[in-house]
């Protein structure tokens, strides 16, 4: 994999690419589709839930007017009042024909109302299908919940003389993900003779860019070698040629029974320099513990006695 989809043509001093949270650093204007289910799916709970309320109280507002276009004397059980009491009577009535809860308190009488009531109710059955259809396919929605440590490093591979640029993960859930897939791609800015400015991308080799399991954390590491494209590179390298190393992640959730993807990225400003990351894990009555906030803990090399 080079260019992962976004071209060479974005050279202006954007930020990056693709954001920490693995969404695009794309605003999109102009004409757009937009869908209703995707939309309530893809969107967040909190919102997810405004929408339903809003739809709720709407719907039986406007059958609440139309009762009132009716007549509340066509509502046995309910007296004729001021208008902003018929107008909640008829909406708690609406609320207790959309829910099926029928207290009993008031009823229809006549073709027009019992017309209206009933396809208050049908709205109200179909409606409580949808956001229970709605609400199974957000908790089914496979998601994959991999951290990905604050900073990458530039630290010394092994005993070899070389360096490595670093990143490391783990799964926050307990769920088993398997045969975990990682691909790592450099994007920087290039200039010509002629100070044409173009995007350029390069796949990063790495060192296992495969996992059969993960139980602990997987530290990821492109070793800097002689066809490293940023062999050479300085901390200002990064900084003028707006560097971005962008990650993609994919593996088999076997809680979903289905494939997950993960993306993230960094930039010049969290890489760390000639540092390592500090242990995750350790030894307790016979089990290893795994620390998934230690993720973020590293030490600069030149702190070490």
């Amino acid at each position: 994999m080079e260019d992962p989809g976004f071209g060479t043509r974005i050279v202006h001093s954007a930020d990056r690419l693709i954001n920490k949270d693995g969404t695009y650093n794309i605003v999109r204007q102009g004409q757009q589709v937009w869908t209703a289910y995707q939309s309530l799916v893809e969107m967040s709970w909190s919102a997810f839930f405004l929408c339903i309320v809003i739809y709720y109280l709407l719907v039986n507002f406007v059958f609440a007017i139309g009762f009132l276009i009716i007549g509340v004397e066509n509502l046995a059980g309910m007296s004729a009042g001021a208008f902003g009491e018929d107008l909640a009577e008829a909406f708690f009535f609406s609320i207790q024909t959309f829910t099926t809860v029928g207290y009993g308190a008031v009823n229809p009488v006549g073709m027009a109302s019992n017309l209206l009531a009933s396809a208050d109710a049908l709205v109200g059955l179909i409606s409580t299908a949808l956001a229970t259809g709605l609400v199974f396919a957000r908790f089914s929605k496979a998601q994959a919940q991999l951290v990905f440590s604050n900073d990458a490093l530039i630290s010394p591979y092994r005993d070899t003389g070389n360096m490595s640029f670093q990143f490391r993960i783990a799964n926050l859930r307990q769920s088993k993900i398997i045969n975990l897939r990682a691909s790592v791609i450099l994007s920087w800015i290039e200039t010509d003779s002629a100070g044409v400015e173009t995007r350029r991308f390069h796949t990063l080799p790495l060192e296992r860019d495969t996992v059969t399991l993960l139980p602990l954390n997987w530290t990821i590491v492109h070793v800097i070698e002689d066809d490293s494209p940023i062999l050479g590179w300085e901390p200002r390298d990064f900084t003028s040629h707006q560097a971005e190393v962008i990650i993609f992640i994919e593996g088999y959730d076997e809680s979903f029974g289905q494939k997950v993807h993960v993306s993230s990225s960094y930039t010049c400003r969290e890489i760390r320099w000639n540092a390592r990351y500090l242990p995750m894990y350790f030894s307790q009555h016979g089990k290893t513990v795994l620390d998934l906030d230690a993720i973020h803990h590293f030490q600069f090399l030149d702190e070490v006695e």
